[in-house]
């Protein structure tokens, strides 16, 4: 993987295009997209969106100095329909700072916000930690930088999810690769966070995983975690799996698609997850046995431990990349990238779990290529916030508020 960035163009002026495969019309759709600024300063990239249990969000990002060689993970919270000032995290001169493995932040409901980012752990490219921290809500002080692991190989540990749980910890998972310092597989590993920083309960999820693509992590209406990623089979097959933690252990993988993709190699193109009261929905991107591209979405009625059949949302040439968020009781706001007409966009549609979706609509057009990076989507009182990283000059992040009804 390359360090790359991404370039947008804001479009206050929705564009609609029709899907191109058979659908229904569904009545919830996009009805207007509203820049918001950001009080990122240039040159950041990296954007990640936390919905808070309030209603407000999270964005953080990465600010680079590129003659001083310092990163810096900020934050900025949602408060009357407007991002508040930057916050620093945490910096440093040793990060690894990469295009697809960005930085999260979690939130609890007394006010705790737990924040990830990696740091590099010997010379090569890819041999780098995940490095946590939490804050306080009465101390306003981060503590000291910690890691979930501790196997202390030089390989690679990245691409983190979290989520807070009910009953005040944080649930991490994330790509671990310290069987492959002996030339074995990436595997994906989990662990939880305390409220005082300590890391209990560390499980193995599964022994061989995809290298290099996201997780993501999010907790059913009855209490299960659910953690989906892109699986890897000893023929090489790379489809979407879920393990699903509930009556004090955890599941076996289990397919969330049978999509028979065989590459050998990593996309680098992960699963997202969301969940409301009744519903799980997952999204992701594939090429499949017969080697087209397709994004689809799939839904769960019983708390994620079976989906319902792949919903292809996109409209004929799509990158993946994708998010999602529950905007109602059976229904999914879904983003990705795809090409059309020679131009590639940030693409949003709406889908339903009984299949119907809305009008595609461009939320801003951005480059094929990997420095387009990955757009992120947060569920907010005041509609889904989406943010992405503009290089059109010195790479920034920015965002739009999208309206749905």
């Amino acid at each position: 993987m390359k360090q790359i960035q991404f370039i947008a163009i804001s479009i206050v002026t929705l564009i609609f295009f029709a899907a191109g495969c058979a659908e229904k019309s569904s009545g919830i759709k996009i009805t207007g997209i509203t820049p918001i600024a950001t009080p990122a300063s240039a040159p950041a990239s990296g954007p990640n969106i936390c919905a808070t249990p309030e209603g407000g969000a999270l964005l953080s990002w990465v600010e680079k100095d590129t003659t001083n060689k310092i990163s810096t993970l900020k934050y900025a919270n949602w408060q009357n329909n407007s991002w508040g000032d930057a916050q620093t995290i945490a910096q440093g001169k040793d990060w690894f700072v990469n295009w697809a493995d960005f930085p999260a932040l979690a939130a609890q409901s007394d006010g705790r916000i737990l924040a990830n980012w990696m740091t590099k752990s010997a010379a090569s490219t890819y041999a780098y930690d995940v490095i946590l921290a939490q804050l306080s809500d009465d101390s306003k002080i981060w503590s000291e930088p910690f890691s979930p692991h501790n196997d202390k190989t030089p390989t690679e540990h990245g691409f983190v999810s979290m989520q807070p749980l009910s009953n005040g910890n944080f649930a991490v998972s994330w790509l671990d690769g310290r069987e492959m310092a002996e030339d074995g597989p990436m595997t994906l590993r989990f662990a939880t966070i305390n409220t005082a920083g300590e890391v209990t309960n560390q499980a193995l999820l599964d022994n061989r995983v995809c290298d290099c693509c996201q997780t993501s992590m999010t907790i059913a209406a009855d209490g299960s975690i659910l953690v989906a990623y892109r699986d890897r089979s000893d023929e090489e097959i790379r489809d979407m799996s879920i393990v699903r933690y509930a009556d004090s252990s955890w599941s076996s993988p289990v397919s969330i698609a049978n999509d028979g993709w065989n590459i050998a190699g990593c996309p680098v193109n992960g699963p997202v997850l969301t969940s409301n009261e009744s519903l799980v929905a997952a999204s992701w991107f594939t090429m499949g046995a017969d080697s087209k591209a397709k994004v689809l979405c799939a839904f769960s009625d019983d708390y994620g431990k079976s989906f319902g059949d792949p919903i292809r949302i996109d409209t004929g040439d799509p990158l993946g990349r994708v998010d999602i968020v529950f905007v109602n009781d059976n229904t999914t706001l879904v983003s990705w990238l795809e090409t059309i007409e020679n131009k590639t966009r940030i693409a949003a549609r709406t889908v339903s779990s009984d299949g119907t979706l809305s009008e595609v609509v461009t939320v801003a057009e951005t480059l094929p290529s990997r420095s387009s990076g990955f757009a992120r989507m947060g569920i907010t009182s005041d509609g889904v916030i989406i943010a992405w990283t503009d290089v059109a000059g010195s790479p920034v992040v920015k965002s739009s508020l999208i309206s749905i009804q």
